[in-house]
């Protein structure tokens, strides 16, 4: 995946817009760009069937194709490749939808430079191969079982393991001489939280002579956990049964993996846009319940642009680093953090009583980044404009709390930066 050259496929029917991303992106530096433009979808399609690209680029309006459907056609032609949207339509439901069809990104134009594009291609490229590399990992478990090379267990109907090949024993880490001495059981090889489900598993055993293949935590003799897939079946003209299990541990953890990916913020591993909106569906749901109000704070920083036009954007990612943490420790256990883009921090403070809870916390927040911070030798006091929307207050609509607090870090900037403020409708008649 490594390649001193990165090709890039924009399907664009602005030429202005196709224009600005070539240079954009040849003011990256190696690996450089190779970008290709199709002004039309049917263009871009051929172009994917006949050439090899490592990410497109796709406008949602298209001579030939408006929408969402445009992503279904490239998916059907080239499912594998890095798909990131560059649109003019700032909307929340089209872009949830199209992160929803397997796209990596969604950018709008005009609020996206240089850096931000590079650093979304890298991302959606990574998101790539981990995908491969679990694909592999898949085929390779594949060969295994019908290599025959599992772990095999012999077992009576009390859970008592009797005999093992070596590969059975080295995964529970267990001798053969253990298993003569009767010390083995099922029961003792699988976490306690696990209990209730090997019941479960031991009855349809039980009812059928054989339990269907499934994934399960492990334990092994010093008490560590390893990822299973265990099946079972009966041995005829007796009561015990043979048991299988494949260990798929790196399997589960590059599973993890991509979800992380898929949900989090590559910089700074704060929750990203789509699990933010999920985050704060679950806390409505939460409030209205409690009969509590939820707080919803939107905040950037200020000048943040400065760091990175003195120090470079190694300095402004450091920056974000500190930001993110400091953020982090200076809201609630119960409270949820989240990058939106760029030098943009979106909070979800659950279960208020009112705006004097809020305001407490803000000034926490804003003491906690205005601490002295070294980045690149030099000393910043961090300083940020919030805005505050409240549930249900202001609105139960999540899309116009979302512009509520909009609107109100706007109020906060022109009120010279460095402060917040609470929505209110007279700043939206203003």
């Amino acid at each position: 995946m490594k390649n001193s050259n990165m090709r890039v496929l924009t399907i664009e029917d602005s030429g202005d817009d196709a224009h600005l991303v070539r240079v954009m992106l040849n003011k990256a530096q190696a690996p450089g760009f190779t970008v290709v433009n199709a002004q039309r979808l049917a263009e871009g399609l051929r172009y994917l069937q006949e050439q090899t690209f490592d990410v497109v680029l796709l406008d949602l309006g298209l001579p030939d194709s408006v929408g969402v459907d445009a992503v279904r056609e490239v998916r059907k032609v080239c499912p594998e490749v890095p798909l990131i949207i560059l649109s003019a339509l700032d909307d929340e439901e089209v872009a949830l939808k199209t992160l929803q069809m397997d796209v990596q990104d969604y950018l709008i134009k005009g609020q996206f430079d240089s850096n931000l594009l590079v650093r979304s291609i890298h991302y959606a490229r990574e998101r790539k191969r981990v995908i491969m590399e679990l694909q592999a990992s898949e085929a390779r478990f594949r060969r295994l079982s019908e290599s025959g090379v599992i772990g095999i267990a012999y077992f009576d109907l009390n859970g008592l393991i009797s005999d093992g090949n070596d590969t059975f024993l080295k995964m529970i880490g267990y001798s053969r001489e253990d298993l003569e001495r009767s010390l083995v059981r099922w029961d003792r090889l699988l976490p306690p939280e696990w209990a209730p489900n090997m019941l479960k598993v031991a009855q349809e055993f039980t009812a059928t002579g054989r339990i269907a293949p499934y994934e399960t935590e492990c334990l092994s003799q010093d008490g560590s956990r390893f990822w299973g897939l265990f099946g079972a079946a009966r041995i005829e003209g007796t009561a015990g049964g043979i048991a299988f299990i494949v260990d798929i541990t790196k399997r589960k953890k590059l599973e993890e993996k991509i979800r992380h990916m898929a949900d989090h913020d590559a910089l700074t591993g704060l929750p990203n846009r789509r699990l933010f909106m999920e985050l704060i569906g679950f806390g409505l749901q939460e409030a209205y319940h409690n009969k509590k109000k939820m707080g919803l704070l939107f905040l950037d920083l200020d000048r943040f642009k400065g760091v990175n036009d003195t120090l470079g954007h190694e300095a402004g990612d450091e920056l974000l680093k500190t930001v993110a943490e400091r953020l982090k420790s200076a809201v609630r256990k119960a409270d949820s953090v989240a990058r939106i883009g760029g030098d943009e921090f979106s909070i979800l403070l659950a279960s208020i009583a009112g705006p004097e809870d809020i305001t407490a916390i803000v000034r926490t927040i804003m003491a906690a980044l205005g601490e002295k911070c070294v980045i690149a030798g030099r000393e910043f006091h961090i300083t940020t404009s919030m805005g505050i929307s409240i549930y249900p207050d202001d609105s139960d609509d999540i899309a116009e709390l979302f512009r509520y607090a909009d609107i109100a870090l706007y109020r906060a900037k022109d009120r010279g930066r460095n402060t917040f403020s609470f929505y209110n409708p007279t700043i939206t008649a203003r």
